[in-house]
């Protein structure tokens, strides 16, 4: 592993080249310093947590407010039957 502050700033250029470039660097032989290739996939690896988090969190606020959406058709639709009896 590369000094902290080397690494920061590896970290702070992949942050400005996208994830993109360096998945293109990656695939090709855009890195020759393997301790700055080690650290552009740990960058990767924390992107796609990232990501996945985020995909996560949103998949719950969807299917929450498809749950709340079902509850308030069903309830509706059971004022509207008992108005009916009446």
């Amino acid at each position: 592993m590369a000094e902290p502050e080397v690494e920061a700033a590896w970290r702070a250029e992949f942050e400005r080249s996208g994830v993109k470039e360096l998945r293109d660097a990656l695939s090709g032989d855009g890195f020759t310093d393997e301790l700055k290739r080690q650290a552009a996939l740990r960058r990767l690896g924390d992107e796609v947590e990232a990501r996945r988090l985020r995909e996560e969190k949103t998949y719950h606020y969807v299917r929450g407010t498809l749950l709340i959406v079902v509850a308030a058709v069903i309830a509706g639709l059971i004022a509207v039957g008992l108005a009916q009896l009446r």
